[in-house]
């Protein structure tokens, strides 16, 4: 190839990675919020995934009702079972996004929920490897990590509402809230929910399809 060609094709490919930076830190700056809840739930997984090295059974079935992590449910359970499990941990989660959204106070409170939602994940994680090894890290990948990536953005997502409202209730100190606000907010939560429903769906259909692959 001509020398002339190569150089021509190196400069075009400067220029696309350039724009590509560019857009990802616009993208980071129009969602630094977002950015900085994924964060916490991270810091969250990693503390769940350190914690889950001395966990036992016992600790996943008490935590079960919040995180969903009974994965042997999943293998045995009914359709019902696994659906109403899936949707009702992630509801718990967005649920309290908008009930801590509607306070002043709210905003200092809803990161701990991504952070708890993190640890929930990484405690399952975490002790299906340390208990099954490769095995449980398959079964985590193909079965569990699916609908829980839906279901944590939907919880990001519903953080991030939540803060928003919780400080425009904060700015407008003793004014009222106007009702179209209002009425946006609880839209939006209704969309975030649609996408709990999708994660439990999602985590019923590989749990159905993979889930019986799977013995332990």
């Amino acid at each position: 190839m001509d020398m002339s060609k190569v150089i021509v094709v190196a400069r075009g490919l400067q220029k696309k990675s350039a724009f590509c930076g560019q857009d990802i830190r616009k993208a980071v700056r129009m969602n630094w919020s977002l950015v900085l809840l994924a964060i916490v739930f991270l810091a969250g997984m990693t503390v769940g995934s350190v914690y889950a090295r001395n966990a036992d059974m016992q600790a996943l079935e008490r935590l079960d009702f919040l995180f969903a992590g009974n994965f042997k449910a999943r293998m045995t359970g009914s359709l019902l079972s696994i659906f109403t499990a899936s949707f009702a941990s992630g509801f718990l989660f967005v649920f309290a996004c908008f009930l801590c959204g509607l306070s002043m106070w709210g905003m200092w409170l809803i990161p701990l929920i991504p952070f708890f939602r993190g640890f929930g994940l990484g405690l399952t994680s975490g002790y299906l490897y340390a208990a099954y090894g490769g095995m449980g890290i398959l079964f985590n990948l193909v079965v569990i990590l699916p609908g829980a990536f839906f279901c944590c953005l939907s919880v990001l997502l519903a953080a991030r509402e939540g803060i928003g409202f919780s400080r425009l209730l904060a700015s407008c100190g003793s004014k009222t809230v106007n009702r179209s606000k209002l009425k946006l907010y609880t839209m939006r939560f209704g969309a975030v929910l649609g996408i709990t429903c999708l994660a439990a769906l999602i985590d019923l259909l590989f749990s159905v399809c993979f889930g019986g692959l799977f013995s332990f």
